[in-house]
């Protein structure tokens, strides 16, 4: 691919044109001085013609899976985007690569997952046919039974040999589970602490203590499920929590602002100071009615 390139900006960089070697201007030139000045007007109008012809722009360099190349200045969006391109295609091909993979060890975890079922069911099915042995008098049988005896013998021998064999697979596969889900724990931690110590503001191992400590005790979580279950998203949901478990427990525990009691309202009398003569509100009852009697009797 480089080569291709390099091919390509090399055979599209254009050189740039050399300018004609001035005119010696001591070289006398024949003919009148007509001539003299129709050859000076002529020589004026080449060189103003090649004044007017821009210069080749430079060549311009660029970057490509880390060499430089020297490319036409024209040349250069192109290339960048056949350089963006070839990238993205690699990430493409790399994300695709990775998809393959996980797609296999799935596959693979799927199928180790069935051959440990069918094994355990091996198993399950030879102690079944080993049960009917427990309590066989060998001594005996071969005294009834000689070649029965040799036949069951030999048949017991074979079944123990496969339960063996068996059992051994079982040990094996389950040990390189276990390594495998042990290796997966651990990169899955890794990569939580990782997001924790860059995203999460004001993380420190004090924290994930606390975060620890508040997720067992407040939400019931065990240190094993915690393990398993850890990853960047879970544990920021947990961080979340915690924080606001903190800010709940600092708003509980703020001293309340003290209710002021309750001032009795002072009353107003009503009846304090009444006018000496006439009708008013202040008046007592019998004050107002003598008063009014003395109005009406006065008037008639």
């Amino acid at each position: 691919m480089d080569e291709v390139l390099t091919a390509v900006a090399e055979g599209q960089t254009t050189p740039v044109a050399q300018a004609p070697e001035p005119q010696d201007s001591t070289n006398e030139i024949p003919g009148d001085d007509k001539d003299l000045e129709n050859t000076s007007e002529i020589e004026g109008d080449g060189l103003e013609s090649e004044g007017d012809e821009q210069p080749e722009p430079e060549e311009t360099e660029v970057e490509f899976n880390g060499k430089t190349y020297k490319i036409h200045p024209d040349l250069r969006d192109g290339f960048l985007m056949r350089a963006d391109y070839t990238k993205k295609s690699m990430e493409v091909a790399d994300i695709r690569k990775e998809a393959e993979a996980k797609r296999e060890e799935a596959a693979q975890a799927y199928q180790t997952s069935q051959e440990v079922l069918e094994a355990r069911s091996v198993i399950i099915n030879i102690d079944g046919q080993l049960q009917q042995y427990e309590n066989v008098n060998w001594d005996q049988l071969e005294q009834e039974d000689p070649l029965g005896a040799q036949s069951h013998w030999r048949r017991f021998q074979t079944l123990r040999e496969q339960r063996g064999q068996v059992a051994q697979y079982l040990d094996k596969t389950q040990h390189e589970l276990s390594e495998k889900v042990a290796q997966e724990t651990d990169k899955r931690l890794r990569e939580t602490r990782a997001f924790a110590e860059k995203e999460l503001k004001g993380w420190t191992p004090e924290l994930d203590n606390k975060i620890t400590e508040f997720a067992t005790k407040d939400l019931g979580f065990t240190v094993d499920a915690l393990r398993s279950s850890y990853s960047p998203q879970v544990y920021k949901t947990l961080y979340l929590a915690h924080l606001g478990h903190l800010a709940l427990q600092k708003q509980a525990a703020a001293p309340k602002p003290a209710t002021p009691a309750a001032q009795p309202l002072s009353k107003v009398s009503a009846r304090a100071n009444p006018p000496l003569a006439g009708l008013d509100d202040r008046l007592t009852s019998d004050e107002w009615l003598k008063r009014r009697n003395a109005q009406v009797q006065k008037r008639g």
